[in-house]
């Protein structure tokens, strides 16, 4: 599988207090890979993070071991369409959780993936959308040298323009 490049940049939408980054990926696969891809924990764990899943309830976790994030499945149509709530564990109370969906679509030769991170406090648009950004930058069939940090810095000036402009 290889992902697309240059990738493009999120679509960064604002509506009071809260935001939406949305980002699109065309990947060379089968819908059937693709879908492994997002919902495998053990290959979510080689483009994103650790995660555990136990019935409907999931988290993830840093490389040190310390919780991230956890939520719950809240819709899932398989080879199609995961939502989930996400609440960022140093998320104070009491926030609602923000909705994190990843959908696919088979196009002629390829799928697309659409991530879309909804219901997100305005101010964190600044971190969630270099972090998501650089994580499916990570996609399987993208340089896997790529250096995490390195590009999150690279990436978060142009999102910090982007939030200010939206």
């Amino acid at each position: 599988m290889t992902v697309e490049a240059p990738a493009e940049f999120a679509q960064v939408r604002i509506d009071g207090d809260r935001g939406t980054v949305r980002f699109e990926r065309r990947l060379n696969t089968s819908i059937a890979e693709a879908w492994s891809v997002v919902t495998d924990p053990e290959r979510i764990a080689r483009w994103f993070a650790p995660v555990t899943v136990e019935g409907q309830q999931w988290i993830t976790y840093w490389d040190d071991g310390r919780e991230y994030a956890k939520g719950e499945v809240l819709r899932c149509e398989p080879q199609r369409l995961i939502e989930v709530s996400w609440r960022a564990s140093d998320d104070a109370e009491p926030l609602t959780d923000t909705v994190l969906r990843i959908s696919l679509r088979q196009e002629e030769d390829a799928v697309l993936l659409i991530l879309e991170h909804e219901q997100l406090m305005a101010a964190d648009l600044t971190q969630y959308s270099p972090g998501w950004h650089t994580y499916l930058d990570r996609l399987p069939g993208a340089d896997p040298s790529l250096d995490w940090s390195a590009r999150y810095n690279e990436l978060q000036l142009h999102y910090e323009q982007l939030v200010r402009a939206s």
